[in-house]
């Protein structure tokens, strides 16, 4: 039996593994542009934003990486259940790159 439109159940690993890089990407991605837009308006602070985004947004990579090795080697095992720390800090750099930008509007036109 197949799922999703007739791909075979066995390409849920490799979809998996596909949202984790599609997740690491955005979140390297979206702090780099915000920090970008708002360096001229809060200086060089927004700095902090970008290499936190740089730096989940790897351990997000690497955290699906390991995940889709350990389904890979065994399918059937349970991956290792870690708190909810990535989804924590995940959360955590999303709302910090959000205030980033709203402390960006608040503070008004650019230095540029």
């Amino acid at each position: 039996m197949t799922s999703h439109g007739g791909e075979s159940p066995g390409l849920a690993n490799e979809r998996t593994a596909l949202a984790w890089q599609r997740t690491a990407l955005s979140v390297v991605l979206g702090a780099m542009v915000v920090a970008r837009l708002t360096v001229g308006r809060l200086g060089a602070g927004v700095g902090v934003v970008a290499l936190a985004g740089l730096v989940l947004g790897g351990w997000v990579a690497l955290e699906g990486v390991a995940r889709y090795r350990t389904r890979r080697t065994h399918p059937v095992a349970e991956p290792a259940h870690r708190g909810g720390r990535v989804t924590l800090l995940l959360a955590g750099t999303v709302v910090l790159v959000g205030l980033t930008e709203l402390a960006a509007i608040l503070v008004g036109p650019g230095l540029d």
